[in-house]
């Protein structure tokens, strides 16, 4: 008896649990099943018999009977449908996932944006959907199958990825995998205006991932631009492998043979890029998928696909695709409203015909040759020569000529590389080239001398004779160096830029950004009107200035600049590869410091495999992306794979290693804010000790790094619950970073709020408000510190006045906060922090209700961040202070039976986060004192207060105060 719908359903169940038991228990399990699945025991007692041999999923055996049922059912064979079935609506669940929208359709079925509902790893997904009646076609219930199978091998980070494949209770397949934001390649080039070379960058991307699916066996047979999608972030994803074709690898096939090219209603091939192996019905490789990618990147090129039909009919393409050769792109670059299309490439048409013609036209015939032994061998080769005509290299499908060759050298070796070459190369391209360089060598020359010259007078300052017993250091020499540039060369603008880079360099080896900034935004400045706004030089000179900005705290800022210095960057491809790596990796960095997290997160992760790959596994540009990554992932709460990468990576980078200057303590420091990150206070401070050590035996007392690792040192120290020594911490910080940058530095604004701090913890009110004072003062007046941190140190001013007995004026600079944060779209555990505050406040003033409304929308807020899955301390610890506060908050309007509730979910979430006694969890028997105070027994309350205070006492070295206002 053929099955149903239902009993497909079902039997997938119970093959599930069937395949979870042992086998010698299976065939008992299925006698013992109700009598209710007579009609599935014999197919699940057949499938279980198999699985022994056949490990196949579920998915790989139900082709068959899906047919059955629908044969049962009297449904077609054909699966294109005018309007989707009433499953697929938007709110409808399919297995584990609801439709959100439907995003694409086919004739094999739909693809939907769905998100996962079932209490997993919530995620956005692009859920794909067979058409119930295809579901009955064997060629498509395999060519489902075989897509799940491709993908899941595929793992690639240009390659949309699998999470999930699965059949619902109704009997729908599905497949699950990554939803890609963005637009077909075409049109995002477009929309972006980019340029032929970004374009040519961009498309590298898409020639990675195919040569990756080609190297596992697989070939894809529908690339087009609506298969190459590019996501808003700018990254290739290729996507659809429903006809993709897993080559022969020697095991025997189970692919039925080709037949007609329109099979079921589906055409399984686009036929604007298909090869011409594939019209012709011949047996393809992977030469197929060069081709489609030659008819793409002739249209990137020119604006237009290969071929100019006479009649538009499908045979019309087939023919011209399988007999007409195809014209250069140049020639046809602007045969179709050409303006448009040569400003969609940021050129006017005569320039962009005259960049294509020649090696790019060549490139993309070779793609598109008719005879596959004719193209390129493989994705990798056309590839390579991409690259090659980006390096401005010869190019192989260029024919071979001496000419093109010296050529070519020429325009890659624009500085003289000595008289030999020189003589080389006016042999190939005349004399008037040779007399060209000859000059250029000369000039260079002449700079290269005035810049040792530059240098060897700085080093005569410190000869006996000149300094005149005294000792000279190199910030002597430095400001020395300062005092020329601007004396001696201000005339020379070229050698001013050159030696601006290289004082500005000085300073950031020294650890003094302060002193590089001005040099290095001069040289920005000279570079720009020397070079112009798009050359390498200037793309170079933003990304020193954004990592300068970066060391000084103001991420905002470096954050904008280092996106501007990537876009000049990207069009120099393998010239700039490092700096742009360098560059991705230092956003992520400024995301993190932004306390943007998952943004951080999604730059980081893809980095690391990037680096593997250009750096390799274990080179330090790899470990010091994974470190940055897992300092993100510790701050996202993600503890357990942050804690694997920093006790990974740890022993590599245990030895001094004295080559890499002030980069190896950088790490230190870097896996000691890690650990801290995730709760574990003694590697963080050991790491974190170690790290300064280093920073200031390498470059002096004075240097930015060793106040940035002390204040992260402050913070483990407070967080630890040893108050006293983190306040002494972050004052000999704030002594350090007045040394280092001056008393009225936005650093140091920054490390004097971090006192407040502590000083608030020590019960020192008064202090505490005159430090948060004036790190607001300093703060507003520097204007170089990013809104985060300015809310920050606002935020704790106004915690400070509330504690020092001022709590109309906390009150009103903590609304002012809230409204910042609400514009900023803050509404984190920092912004329930400002609410606290508020509750304080409004108790103070005898506003007890309205205090426990702003205690309870601060619960709101950390609850709502909450993750069950993780240890998320900081929100659980909000959580905490939050229920404590409307605790004291009912007390005092008079309803303290509110209280024990709030006061037993506290003293809970407190013992989550703290695995050792902790004095914060001192304020559980503070609170609850209040309350039995409040119910009339004193007596009780009082021990429970004692206790409470020698307590707090002998864990952290402080008084807990007589009366607490509020508790933060």
């Amino acid at each position: 008896m053929a099955l149903s719908i239902q009993d497909l359903a079902a039997l997938s169940k119970l093959l599930d649990a069937g395949l979870a038991l042992p086998s010698a228990d299976r065939a008992a399990w299925v006698d013992r099943l109700d009598a209710g699945f007579d009609a599935l025991r014999p197919k699940l007692r057949q499938l279980l018999s198999e699985a022994d041999t056949d490990t196949r999923s579920v998915f790989d055996r139900l082709p068959a009977f899906a047919q059955s049922a629908a044969r049962e059912m009297g449904q077609s064979a054909d699966p294109a449908l005018d309007e989707p079935p009433d499953l697929l609506r938007a709110d409808a669940s399919v297995g584990p996932y609801r439709l959100l929208r439907e995003v694409g359709r086919g004739g094999m079925g739909n693809v939907w944006l769905a998100e996962r509902v079932d209490g997993a790893l919530r995620r956005q997904v692009a859920l794909k959907l067979p058409h119930p009646m295809a579901i009955a076609s064997r060629r498509l219930a395999q060519r489902w199958a075989r897509e799940r199978d491709i993908l899941a091998a595929l793992e690639h980070p240009h390659i949309a990825r699998l999470y999930d494949a699965g059949v619902s209770t109704e009997g729908q397949p599905y497949l699950a995998l990554e939803y890609v934001e963005g637009a077909p390649i075409t049109v995002h080039c477009d929309m972006q205006t980019l340029s032929v070379r970004a374009r040519v960058l961009l498309f590298l991307q898409a020639l990675e991932a195919v040569q990756f699916a080609h190297a596992r066996l697989v070939v894809h047979r529908d690339l087009k631009p609506s298969n190459i999608y590019v996501t808003t972030d700018g990254q290739v994803s290729l996507l659809d492998f429903g006809i993709a074709k897993l080559l022969d690898d020697g095991s025997p096939s189970t692919e039925p043979p080709p037949t007609a090219l329109t099979e079921l209603g589906v055409a399984p091939l686009t036929p604007d890029y298909a090869s011409p192996e594939q019209i012709a019905g011949e047996p393809i490789g992977t030469a197929s998928d060069v081709y489609s990618l030659g008819v793409v990147f002739y249209e990137l090129l020119a604006g237009q696909r290969p071929y100019r039909l006479t009649r538009a009919t499908r045979g019309a393409l087939e023919e011209a695709i399988l007999a007409t050769d195809p014209p250069r792109p140049s020639r046809s670059a602007g045969t179709l409203d050409g303006d448009a299309v040569a400003a969609a490439r940021s050129a006017r048409l005569p320039a962009l015909r005259r960049l294509l013609s020649g090696d790019l036209d060549n490139v993309a015939l070779k793609a598109l040759a008719k005879d596959p032994a004719h193209r390129y061998s493989s994705a990798e080769a056309f590839s390579q020569d991409l690259q090659r005509w980006l390096d401005g290299l010869p190019v192989q499908a260029h024919p071979a000529s001496g000419w093109y060759r010296a050529v070519k050298f020429v325009r890659r070796h624009r500085l003289p590389v000595g008289a030999a070459t020189l003589a080389v190369v006016s042999l190939g391209v005349g004399l008037g080239v040779a007399l060209h360089q000859a000059r250029l060598a000369e000039h260079e020359a002449k700079r290269a001398q005035a810049v040792l010259g530059f240098v060897v007078g700085l080093f005569k300052e410190a000869a006996p004779a000149r300094a005149q017993g005294r000792d000279v250091t190199v910030r002597d020499l430095m400001a020395r160096g300062e005092r020329d540039l601007h004396d001696r060369v201000s005339g020379e603008p070229e050698l001013q830029a050159e030696l601006s880079g290289v004082l500005s360099e000085v300073y950031r080896e020294l650890a003094d950004p302060t002193h590089a900034l001005p040099l290095a935004e001069s040289r920005v400045e000279l570079v720009r009107k020397l070079s112009g706004p798009d050359s390498l030089a200037y793309g170079q000179a933003l990304a020193d200035l954004s990592a300068i900005l970066g060391s000084l705290g103001r991420d905002d800022q470096a954050l904008a600049l280092n996106r501007q210095a990537r876009s000049v960057l990207l069009p120099f491809g393998a010239s700039a590869r490092a700096v742009l790596l360098a560059l991705a990796a230092r956003e992520g960095t400024h995301l993190h410091q932004l306390n943007r997290i998952d943004e951080a997160i999604a730059v980081l992760r893809p980095l690391v495999r990037e680096s593997e790959a250009v750096n390799g596994r274990d080179a330090w540009p790899t470990l010091e992306i994974e470190v940055d990554l897992a300092t993100a992932l510790s701050a996202g709460n993600h503890f357990a794979e942050a804690t694997a990468i920093l006790q990974k990576i740890e022993p590599l980078v245990s030895t001094p290693r004295p080559t890499l200057g002030l980069d190896w303590p950088s790490m230190l420091g870097n896996i000691g804010y890690g650990y801290w990150q995730g709760r574990q206070w003694e590697p963080a401070e050991r790491k974190l000790q170690q790290a300064i050590a280093e920073f200031d035996r390498l470059a002096g007392p004075r240097n930015s790094h060793s106040v940035e690792a002390g204040r992260t040192l402050g913070m483990v120290q407070l967080d630890a619950g040893r108050y006293v020594q983190a306040s002494e911490s972050f004052t000999r910080n704030t002594q350090r970073a007045v040394a280092m940058f001056g008393a009225d530095d936005g650093e140091v604004a920054l490390n004097r709020s971090f006192e407040v701090l502590a000083l608030m913890r020590l019960n020192r009110a008064a202090a505490a408000e005159a430090a948060a004072a004036d790190s607001v003062r300093l703060g507003e007046a520097a204007a170089s510190l990013s809104g985060f941190s300015m809310r920050g140190m606002r935020r704790r001013l106004a915690g400070a006045m509330v504690l020092n007995g001022k709590p109309r004026e906390g009150l009103a600079l903590a609304d002012r906060v809230v409204a910042d944060e609400v514009a900023a779209k803050a509404v984190d555990v920092r912004h329930a922090a400002t609410h606290i505050v508020r509750s304080g406040a409004l108790r103070m003033l005898g506003r007890p209700r309205e205090a426990a409304e702003a205690a309870q929308r601060a619960g709101v807020v950390c609850a709502a961040v909450i993750d069950a899955a993780v240890t998320d301390a900081a929100s659980r610890l909000c959580l905490a202070r939050a229920r404590l506060n409307e605790a004291l908050d009912w007390i005092d309007a008079g309803e303290p039976a509110r209280a024990p509730g709030l006061i037993d979910d506290a003293q809970a979430l407190y013992a989550q986060v703290h695995a050792q006694p902790h004095p914060e969890q001192q304020y559980v028997p503070f609170v609850r004192a209040q309350w039995l105070k409040a119910t009339g027994d004193a007596a009780q309350a009082a021990r429970m207060l004692a206790d409470a205070r020698e307590r707090f006492r002998q864990l952290s070295g402080a008084d807990l105060p007589e009366g607490l206002p509020y508790v933060f």
